[in-house]
């Protein structure tokens, strides 16, 4: 219940936000992902298999931009039944659009944000967390390839206020004519007892490189996700490696 209230309210913020996410002047993207993930420890006391539904959204508007995604994982076994949903939400607030001025005069940097992040399950043992903090873009990677370092205050349930630190990019590339993607995060922070890292990588092969622009599968991709983390599921665990098969479909 916890976390149906708070999805219902972010979903209703995205909505009644004029321009946020229906303005057809500003980039917008929406994508499903489906991965079939293999010795995951998905809050149970052995490893098993699961399929994870990854639902992403991103959009731009006149001072900032939007992220929004929900993970559905399956149960054990790839059974196709929902187990635990996680979301996040994270707007950002451009302060050189607000301002009018480059905030960080720098020849590698773009954009200055200001942002807050929301964190929330539908499951007790996953605390709800609010971040707030300052996002910088970087500005030198070509063919489209972004990426950007986002320094936080990490306000989590149950816990003492601490720190975040997120790395995010994404870099289109070819190979052989292939049309690649290599893209991911990379968070670390701190809770009571322990420092806490988590990154998943992946790498894409888009079908636009076999099908044509009017094609519904020049919208789809498949690759593999490697989630390496360390004391993610617990001072116990230490270091756990992840692997996921996936496809994902763009709208």
């Amino acid at each position: 219940m916890r976390m149906w209230i708070s999805l219902s309210a972010v979903v209703a913020m995205l909505l009644a936000l004029p321009g946020l996410t229906l303005a057809e002047d500003f980039f917008s993207k929406t994508e499903l992902q489906i991965h079939a993930e293999f010795d995951r420890q998905a809050g149970a006391p052995t490893d098993s298999d699961i399929l994870t539904a990854t639902l992403e959204h991103f959009s731009e508007w006149t001072y900032g931009d939007n992220y929004f995604f929900l993970d559905i994982e399956g149960e054990d076994d790839f059974e196709a039944e929902a187990g635990t949903l996680y979301f996040e939400y994270a707007p950002r607030l451009s302060m050189d659009r607000v301002f009018d001025k480059e905030i960080v005069p720098c020849s590698f940097l773009g954009e200055t944000y200001a942002t807050v992040q929301y964190n929330d399950s539908d499951q007790l043992f996953i605390n709800q967390v609010w971040l707030y903090g300052v996002s910088f873009d970087f500005d030198f990677q070509p063919n489209y390839g972004f990426s950007n370092l986002t320094f936080m205050v990490r306000d989590e349930d149950t816990q003492d206020i601490s720190y975040q630190v997120t790395y995010v990019w994404g870099q289109p590339f070819q190979v052989a004519g292939l049309n690649m993607d290599f893209r991911g995060f990379a968070d670390l922070w701190e809770d009571d007892e322990k420092s806490v890292f988590l990154t998943e990588p992946q790498l894409r092969l888009n079908m636009s490189s076999f099908f044509d622009e009017n094609s519904p599968f020049s919208n789809v991709a498949i690759g593999t996700e490697l989630e390496l983390s360390h004391n993610l599921f617990g001072d116990d665990y230490g270091w756990e490696f992840n692997p996921t098969i996936f496809v994902a479909m763009t709208f």
